[in-house]
């Protein structure tokens, strides 16, 4: 769960404009991100009326709905451990029958063990994509990330 509320994404609110036009009257300042919370006559000036022009909000505990959603995202990437790299970022399958490593948020990454990786991996760069050069590409049987597991694997 990605928090409109918080307009990171839609300052303006241009966007939620065009793609609900339902609530293109209301101003900007936070209200046509979470118009529930807009004084009645506000929604009255702008032609909203919660339930019936625009629906009632449908989570209203977003941190507790959001901590579950991260929770399940991390439960099925560690079941889907050959989907991952060896630095917990997604692996995607190219044409060409590569991997290549693709971004991951922080809080999605795991490790072999399916392990939550909260910081950066060691040798990320900045916006933390890797910085190794050519290690962001693997062999189509996964032979670096299975190698490097190992490596850590004998370390600890």
């Amino acid at each position: 769960i990605l928090s409109p509320e918080t307009a990171s994404q839609d300052p303006t609110g241009k966007y939620t404009r065009r793609w609900v036009p339902e609530l293109a009257k209301l101003p900007t300042k936070n209200l046509v991100h979470r118009p529930w919370e807009a004084p009645k006559q506000v929604l009255a000036e702008a032609g909203v009326v919660l339930g019936e022009t625009y629906p009632h909000r449908v989570i209203t505990a977003l941190k507790a709905e959001r901590a579950k959603s991260v929770a399940a995202v991390l439960a099925m990437r560690g079941q889907a451990q050959d989907a991952n790299s060896d630095r917990g970022y997604d692996m995607v399958k190219l044409p060409n029958g590569q991997s290549t490593v693709v971004f991951t948020k922080k809080e999605y990454r795991i490790d072999e063990f399916g392990n939550s990786l909260r910081e950066p991996p060691r040798g990320a760069g900045a916006g933390g994509v890797e910085s190794e050069a050519g290690s962001n590409v693997r062999s189509k049987s996964g032979s670096k990330a299975k190698k490097s597991a190992k490596a850590r694997r004998a370390r600890r």
